[in-house]
Parts: C-alpha cells; structure tokens; sequence
C-alpha cells in the first residue's frame, strides 16, 4: 500500500519533510513509541531505515554519516532506555559541531503524568528528558500538537544548518494523527551566509609568504578542501599540517599531524613559521598538545564557523568555510599573481617524521606493522574510521597521506563509536553509487566488546566495509597509564584471552574472517578482507604492553 492510499499522518509528513531538507539516511531501533514514524519511512520508498543493535550505535552511525557526505542524518528511536541510550552519542556529535538529528517517540499525550510506561515528560515526578538532552543538542522540541509539527522542524533544520544535532520528541497519539496539508513538502530557503573580509588576513599572509604554515581541522575534511589547500600553499610557499580530524585534507607534502598522536614535524612547521592560518580545526588540545609555546609567539588567524578554543586566536567567522576558502584563494591569485619569481622563498617539503616504535619484546604483529599494511592495501577512495586507543593512535600517526576519507570522533573520544559510524557510513554510500566506496574500520579489541556486535548489521546490509581488530586482551593505553602513572597499584585493565575471530566465525558462518599472530601474514590477509565484496573482518593478536604513538605516554617512559 503507498503513501497515496492511506490517511497521511503527521509521521508520514516529518519523513518527507526530513527527505525534502536532504535526510535520506534514517538509523534507529524501533519501539512501540516510534513506530509510526518507521511505517512512515518504509512506505515513503525514499529511504531505507537500518535497524541497529544499540540507539549510541544508530546514532553514531548517523553521525558518520554527517561527517563523511557533509550532509545531516536522522535517529529514530523510542522513549526509555532508548533515548537514553543516545545521550553519549550525541554528546559526541554536539561537541564535534556534527549536524545529527534525533526523532524520539513518547508515550500518548493523554498518558503523560498518569504512570505510562516511558514517561519522560512530566518532571519532577518523572525524568526530564527534555533537560536531559539540552545539554547536547542544539535545540530540543517537544511538540505538543499536530498544528506545531512544522514550527518544531523548522527549530530542528536551523539547528541542523549550525551543525549541531537537534532532538525533536513527539507523543504516539500526535505522530499517529491525521495531517491536513496534502501538499508534499518543499525544502525552506536557506541565506547564504556572506563571505566574510579576508583584506587584512590576504596582507598579513603576502607579507609572510614564504613563512606561513596551514593548519587543517576537521570543518575542513567535511567541506572537502583538499584542492584549495593545496591552491593556498602553492600560492604562499607555505607548510601545510594537519589536525587529527583534518587527515584527509593532507596530500604527500604535507608535514604532519599535530597534538598528541602527532609527528614532531608538524610541531617543527608550525614552529619555523612567522602566521599560523588556519582553517576550520578548533584547536582543542588534543589538536595542539605541546604547540602553545609556539603559538604565543606567532599571528595565528582561525577562519571556521565555530570559535577556536585556544584563547585569544583572532578568529574570523565563517557560515561556509569553502567559499571563504575559494575567495581567500582567488584574491591571493589577483594579488602576486600564479607564478614565483626566481627570489620566492618557500618552505622546505620535509618528510614526516615518524616517533619509533617502542619494543615491547613480544614476537606479536605491532601496531604500526598492522596499519603499514592497511596503507599499502588501502583503496584509493576508501573511508577510514579510527576508534579510540592505541590502534587509533597508530592510524592516526602511521596511515599514509592522500588515500581517500578518514575520520576520528575525539570530543568524547568513545570507545565503539568508529564501529558503529563506519557501518553506517558503508550502508549509506552503498545505497548511492554515486558515493559507493569500501568504508574500514581500525578499533581495539575493547571498542568491539563494546559496540562490535553492529558488525551484524553490516551483514543485514551486505554493507562494503572490512573491520579491523587490534586484540591485545586489554584495554592497552590503561595499561600503560597504570604502569607509568599508578606503578603500585595491582592493574585491573588486563584480561583472559577472548578469540573474537572464532567467535565471529561461529556467529556468522557467511562473514570471511581471518585471524593474525604473525607479521609475515599480515599483508595477505589484508588484502584479503580490503577485497571482498561485502563485509568482512582481520583480527591482529597485538602485545598490551606496546605503547602506542602517544606524546603523554611516551614522555612517561624517557
């Protein structure tokens, strides 16, 4: 039965409503609260709703989404434990300014302070879902009837258009009632936001040529800037360096990432520069670890929507960096034109630099011979996901540069999180060929334990995408922190060997799994779970005592 057949219901027009804003990747779990709205999304034909294990993993995969393809996604899910469950989640895309929106089914409006089951509405005597959530997302709507329903959305698609996540409650009864506007939906007109003055940043940049380092975040992997930074560098002489979350931006020059898991070239370019630009990386201390000596001490201008936390930056608001970026580009081109004279000064293009590997003693694969020989199997257009810990240390300090997408959730940094987000993002791109690419997952054995089991969804899916498991039996950076940091104390972050690849096998006999102990292995199975044509798994037996690319750790043990 289509849509055109059946009474059209206020869950029939927030569907299209979310289709018509660009919200064609809807992940849940389904519940008596929110059903409406799934029926809704299976007989609009449009999307695909993708069932997930967990609420934090629909709405990770939802923001992995949002970050890879630079465009909003949904979570539907009902009330209780799930939307609870997806408060993690969205601390993670709310800190990480990623545009999430989350759909949550409450009891019927009649119910509401009457003992329904679920009732999160009638604070104190019950939870306050709605002051739960506040705290992250951008906007939280409750919509208290049927009339409301747009003025709601429209709060949520402004929130959205922030990049920050938006949360939207509504009551069984009022999803279910009938919705008088058999109009379908049109996506609002959205301003652009004005290219800000760039006259004195062109200045001060042209007056440093030659001496200017460009510093790459994550708003700069999403907006996809790789061409216009490497325009910007040619143009300046300058360095380029990245922060975790801007890898992808990076071609072979480029010098490094910074912070913590960082090479001490990036820190070398930006120390040996006069102006610091840079571009859409807000400067968290994971970002810039060891750097703010240098940084005092030079001009740093930040352009990006959101402020950069390292005060007192000279920061230049920008509602779309890309523009910004292509109007700082060709300014600078009308101003010293697109060739050097033989007196042009430059930066030198230094290799990166690479911290040593720590010999933990252990004739076990390492961590950066496992992603050395991600990197050499790697796809070119390949997405990447790198988990919390010390296997997502080494992605971000060993994979090459110039190979495809990578992402890194590091505002709440949690553990599972690339899990979830990579098996979203491998349904997502699969259902478009447009964006059909193998998506990989890099996580820990402790970020499976956690939230591995989505890997069943990917299998639902038939989703293109290779998990890749370091299991040192450990949660291992705690490992170490116990060992440098708390040396008397028992450690508690050790555990009895678990055979995740035996495990999977036995769960999934059409899964291809394939397990490592030794180096020399490593690069056939590689190729061999990067070149199937669905899912697929490695799991990498590593020591617990490695300690992994990591600058507190490592200045732990000098």
């Amino acid at each position: 039965m289509t849509s055109r057949c059946r009474d059209r219901r206020v869950a029939d027009h927030i569907v299209e409503r979310l289709h018509a804003e660009g919200i064609t990747s809807i992940f849940g779990v389904h519940g008596a609260n929110i059903e409406e709205l799934f029926d809704a999304a299976v007989h609009a034909g449009r999307t695909r709703p993708v069932i997930a294990k967990h609420e934090f993993a629909a709405a990770a995969m939802a923001d992995g989404v949002a970050r890879i393809f630079a465009r909003p996604a949904a979570v539907f899910t009902t009330s209780g434990g799930g939307a609870l469950n997806v408060v993690a989640a969205l601390a993670e895309s709310y800190d990480s300014r990623v545009p999430v929106l989350t759909v949550i089914g409450a009891p019927a409006t009649a119910t509401v302070g009457c003992g329904a089951f679920q009732d999160m509405l009638d604070p104190p005597d019950t939870i306050d879902l709605r002051a739960t959530l506040s705290g992250v997302a951008g906007s939280v709507g409750v919509v208290r009837s049927a009339t409301e329903i747009d003025t709601v959305l429209d709060e949520a698609m402004q929130t959205l258009q922030r990049s920050s996540p938006a949360v939207i409650v509504i009551p069984k009864d009022i999803a279910a009632e009938h919705h008088s506007d058999h109009d379908p939906p049109s996506r609002r007109p959205v301003e652009p936001p004005a290219v800000p003055d760039l006259t004195a940043t062109i200045d001060r940049l042209v007056a440093d040529r030659g001496r200017v380092c460009i510093w790459v975040g994550d708003e700069a992997s999403r907006a996809g800037l790789s061409a216009p930074v490497h325009a910007l560098a040619d143009l300046l002489g300058a360095s380029v360096v990245v922060a975790p979350g801007g890898r992808d931006v990076a071609g072979p020059g480029c010098a490094g990432v910074t912070g913590v898991m960082g090479h001490p070239s990036a820190s070398r370019a930006i120390a040996d520069a006069r102006t610091c630009l840079v571009l859409g990386c807000r400067m968290t201390l994971t970002d810039r670890a060891g750097l703010d000596e240098f940084l005092a001490a030079r001009t740093v201008i930040h352009l990006g929507a959101h402020a950069p936390r390292l005060p007192g930056t000279e920061h230049i608001p920008c509602g779309h960096l890309a523009d910004a970026v292509s109007d700082l580009v060709e300014q600078l081109r009308r101003r010293i034109g697109t060739r050097r004279g033989p007196d042009d000064t430059r930066f030198d293009r230094r290799a990166v630099e690479l911290l040593p590997d720590l010999d933990p003693g252990s004739a076990l694969p390492r961590l950066s011979a496992v992603i050395d020989a991600v990197g050499r199997q790697l796809p070119d257009d390949a997405v990447v996901f790198a988990d919390a810990g010390n296997i997502g240390a080494a992605a971000v300090h060993h994979l090459p540069f110039g190979r495809g997408r990578f992402a890194i959730a590091l505002g709440m940094g949690g553990m599972g999180h690339a899990i979830a987000a990579g098996v979203g993002v491998a349904i997502a791109g699969a259902d478009d060929v447009r964006s059909a690419t193998r998506t990989v997952v890099i996580a820990g054995d402790g970020s499976f334990l956690m939230h591995g089991m989505e890997i069943h969804t990917a299998i639902e899916h038939r989703a293109p995408m290779t998990l890749i498991v370091a299991n040192n039996n450990a949660h291992g950076m705690c490992v170490t922190r116990e060992r440098i940091f708390f040396p008397d104390t028992p450690g508690l972050n050790t555990f009895g060997p678990t055979d995740i690849a035996a495990g999977l096998a036995a769960m999934f006999p059409d899964l291809p799994v394939r397990r490592v102990t030794d180096p020399r292995d490593l690069d056939a199975a590689t190729r061999d779970v990067l070149t199937r044509p669905g899912p697929a798994c490695l799991v990498v037996d590593t020591d617990p005592d490695e300690i992994p690319p990591f600058h507190p750790l490592r200045r732990g043990v000098r």
